[in-house]
């Protein structure tokens, strides 16, 4: 089973680490400090088993459970006993409270290995989850959008405005940090201050792309793969 591990405390991971290297038909394919920044790897990769941590900044893990489409397997893995009802309601594996000893860390492996999968997910890396989603935080909210109507990103120093087809957000955040975790097919930085969605491209010359009625340069570094790309597109 490929695993994943979410949790804000370096030492559970550790912990956990440790746990699943020991423990036959587990295999840890990545871990984050944090629910929002495995979001995407979820979203789009093959991932068997989740352990997740509830308290955590920005999303927490009950919040991550309800974000997910198609969740897969989850064991949560958290100091505090309230949340259990509302987890147990999520139709999580099981719930564990640290320190998390080996032997109870194996007997809800067990469970979740005999438990029916809820999806089998076999996504290429290239391969972009249908109408896949983020909440990203704009002031004190956080705002659902959806990847099919992103149009473009611009960055300007520590922020980063996502114009959509009929209004744009700004979040807090460098240009590569979002760019980056949207579909690498999708989506391809023009400048050193624009990443675009290629699908939404208007018009093109030489030096600018036309986008929503929006004039994007580009960006001497960035030009051959973008040329590269409209070329194959150009009759």
């Amino acid at each position: 089973m490929k695993c994943v591990i979410i949790d804000d405390e370096p030492l559970a991971i550790d912990v956990l680490t440790r746990h699943i290297k020991s423990t036959d038909g587990l295999t840890l394919v990545r871990s984050f400090e944090n629910a929002f920044e495995a979001l995407y790897y979820v979203q789009t990769q093959s991932v068997d088993l989740i352990f997740l941590d509830i308290q955590m900044p920005r999303v927490n893990g009950l919040q991550f459970i309800k974000i997910l489409k198609y969740p897969p397997k989850i064991i949560i893995t958290t100091a505090y006993k309230e949340y259990a009802l509302e987890a147990l309601e999520h139709s999580v594996v099981d719930y564990l409270l640290k320190p998390i000893p080996y032997d109870r860390f194996l007997n809800a492996v067990g469970k979740s290995m005999e438990s029916p999968p809820i999806r089998r997910v076999s996504a290429p890396t290239n391969q972009v989850a249908e109408n896949r989603y983020f909440f990203l935080k704009e002031g004190s909210m956080y705002v659902k959008i959806y990847e099919d109507d992103i149009c473009y990103l611009h960055g300007d120093k520590n922020y980063c405005t996502i114009q959509l087809k009929d209004h744009k957000i700004s979040v807090r955040g460098n240009l590569s940090y979002y760019g980056n975790r949207f579909s690498r097919d999708g989506f391809m930085r023009v400048h050193r201050s624009y990443f675009v969605s290629l699908n939404r491209i208007d018009r093109y010359d030489s030096d600018s792309l036309w986008i929503n009625g929006d004039c994007i340069p580009i960006g001497r570094t960035y030009k051959k793969p973008l040329m590269d790309w409209l070329t194959k597109r150009t009759l």
